[in-house]
C-alpha cells in the first residue's frame, strides 16, 4: 500500500480533512521562506488534536540540527524532513528527538549513488525525492522527469524506503504510483486553493487515486 503524505498544513480544519481522507502523514512546514510556513505553537495545537496513527512530519532548511530537535519535541513531530544541502551526515546524525527523512533534489548531476553513500555514512535508508528548481529548496510544483524517476526507484527498490514528491497532484499521481512502486507519495500545492490553503476536495480525490492505483497493481498480480 503507498503511504500519502499530505505537506503544507497550516489549519486544524486542513489537517483532519487530510486525515479524514485517508492520509497516513501530514507535513509541518517551518522555512522561513515558504508561503506555508507554520510556527512551533501551532504546529503543536494541530497535532494534539491529530488521531492515533498518522504521523507528523516537520519539514527543515535553516534551522540547526539542535533547533531541529527542540521543535520536533515541542510540537511532537515524529519525522523531520531534511530539505537543505547543509544537513549532510554529520548534521543529520545530530537529530535525535524524530526519525529523519532526507530530502534528494534530482538536480544536474544527481545519481543514487549520493544516496547510498550518504546511507552507508549514516544508517539512515528513509528518502524523499524532489524536482531539482534553482534556489528553491521545495514545493516547486515541477515533477521529476519519468526516465531520471524510474532509475531512482528502480535503483533503491528494496534497499530504502523512497518517497516521491514534486507536482504530483490527482490527475498525475495514480500515473506516477503504477509506473514508479514508490514507498510513499507526498503533494502540498497539488491540493491546495491557495498556498497553505488545502482544497478539502483535491485531497480526497488525490487519496482516491492513489487507492485505485493500489487496486489496479494488486489487481493484475
Amino acid at each position: 500500500m503507498t503511504r500519502i503524505k499530505i505537506c503544507g498544513i497550516t489549519t486544524i480544519e486542513d489537517a483532519l480533512a487530510a486525515c479524514r481522507a485517508g492520509a497516513h502523514a501530514l507535513g509541518f512546514n517551518f522555512s522561513e521562506s515558504s508561503p506555508r510556513r507554520i510556527g512551533p505553537e501551532t504546529a503543536r495545537s494541530i497535532t494534539e488534536r491529530m488521531p492515533p496513527f498518522v504521523s507528523a512530519a516537520g519539514v527543515f532548511v535553516e534551522q540547526t540540527p539542535e533547533e531541529i530537535d527542540e521543535i520536533c519535541e515541542f510540537s511532537r513531530l515524529h519525522i523531520a524532513q531534511l530539505h537543505d544541502e547543509r544537513y549532510g551526515p554529520e548534521a543529520s546524525l545530530a537529530i535525535t528527538r524524530a526519525r529523519v527523512l532526507k530530502v534528494f533534489r534530482t538536480g544536474p548531476g544527481f545519481s543514487t549513488d549520493q544516496v547510498q553513500r550518504f546511507s552507508e555514512r549514516t544508517g539512515i535508508r528513509d528518502f524523499l525525492f524532489d524536482a531539482y528548481k534553482p534556489g528553491q529548496p521545495g514545493g516547486t510544483g515541477v515533477r521529476i522527469e519519468n526516465e531520471t524517476a524510474q532509475n531512482i526507484f528502480r535503483e533503491l527498490h528494496g534497499v530504502a524506503t523512497a518517497t516521491l514528491a514534486g507536482g504530483l497532484k490527482p490527475e498525475n499521481v495514480g500515473e506516477a504510483v503504477r509506473l514508479l512502486r514508490p514507498y510513499a507519495v507526498d503533494t502540498a500545492s497539488g491540493v491546495e486553493k491557495a498556498p497553505g490553503v488545502k482544497d478539502h476536495r483535491k485531497i480526497r480525490s488525490f487519496v482516491l487515486a492513489v487507492q485505485e492505483a493500489d487496486a489496479s497493481e494488486t489487481a493484475d498480480s
